[in-house]
């Protein structure tokens, strides 16, 4: 991407990360299109027994069920299609979440007290006892939900994204013109940190920006981890709600311990490749409590 000797295919082809990712590729496709034939098997068998009457207890249907339920099974999507269903899953639903998990674990490292302030939520929610979250669980977690978007806010796990005008658009005051058909960059980290939308304190850790008398004054397209529109991310609920999930268990459980930031401004050496990571990984420790 960012290699421009290397973005003509015709070119890119000579050189040795060519080979590598049709390697990759080819073992990323097998592996999904193993997951898709065992589960179209199981479907299979599973109607099966339904037009025997042998049915088993109710099972919750996946992602992948539904797709193949819903296109007519065997008559439906070819594997090729659901194999790009399912790596957009695995690449653009896990991966973001788990980087964007990562952030969030260590600015509560580096800020104990906001950390201290989601344990009294948890214990609140769960007591003492160790049962499983449940869904109606889910909104009662608002801190941590500020928690998270305020990670989110200041390292967006795609900090950039690329769109296509699809007619002539007048920007900057009237002083350029994007034709139809012209590429463009989205910096959301730059509009995340942007003090004309979050005021001179934008680069500072502070959750409680999302509280709702607060954010109601702020633009909607000021925070776009998950894009913005009709082409926005459509993972965006399952998102939060997986984070929350997963986050919410490992605090119940465990003190996240890093070097403690001295004030409000994160100090988090950055990358941006693909997705934003950081450039000394995700330094913390956890403790049992």
């Amino acid at each position: 991407i960012f290699t421009l000797w290397l973005q003509p295919d015709w070119l890119y082809k000579w050189f040795p990360q060519h080979g590598k990712l049709v390697y990759y590729c080819k073992v990323l496709h097998d592996y999904t299109d193993e997951i898709i034939e065992k589960k179209r098997k199981q479907v299979a068998e599973r109607e099966i027994a339904k037009a025997n009457g042998t049915t088993q207890a109710h099972q919750p249907l996946n992602f992948l069920d539904l797709l193949i339920n819903l296109s007519g099974g065997e008559k439906g999507y070819t594997n090729m299609e659901l194999r790009e269903e399912v790596m957009t899953f695995i690449i653009a639903a896990m991966d973001t979440s788990a980087v964007s998990m990562g952030f969030t674990l260590m600015l509560l490292a580096k800020y104990p007290e906001a950390q201290k302030k989601v344990f009294e939520e948890l214990d609140a929610v769960f007591g003492k006892s160790d049962r499983l979250l449940e869904k109606d669980d889910l909104p009662k977690l608002q801190y941590l939900e500020r928690v998270i978007k305020e990670a989110l806010r200041l390292y967006p796990s795609v900090p950039i994204i690329i769109r296509t005008t699809t007619e002539d658009v007048v920007a900057f005051k009237e002083n350029m013109t994007l034709l139809k058909g012209s590429g463009m960059i989205v910096s959301i980290w730059g509009i995340h940190r942007n003090p004309k939308y979050w005021g001179p304190d934008a680069h500072c850790f502070d959750p409680d920006r999302f509280l709702p008398e607060r954010i109601d004054g702020v633009p909607s397209c000021a925070f776009i981890p998950f894009s913005h529109g009709p082409r926005n991310c459509l993972g965006y609920q399952y998102a939060m709600m997986s984070m929350k999930t997963v986050l919410s268990s490992i605090l119940r459980r465990y003190r996240v311990v890093g070097e403690p930031e001295a004030g409000p401004i994160p100090h988090i050496r950055v990358r941006m490749e693909i997705m934003l990571k950081p450039i000394d990984g995700f330094e913390v420790t956890l403790e049992e409590r």
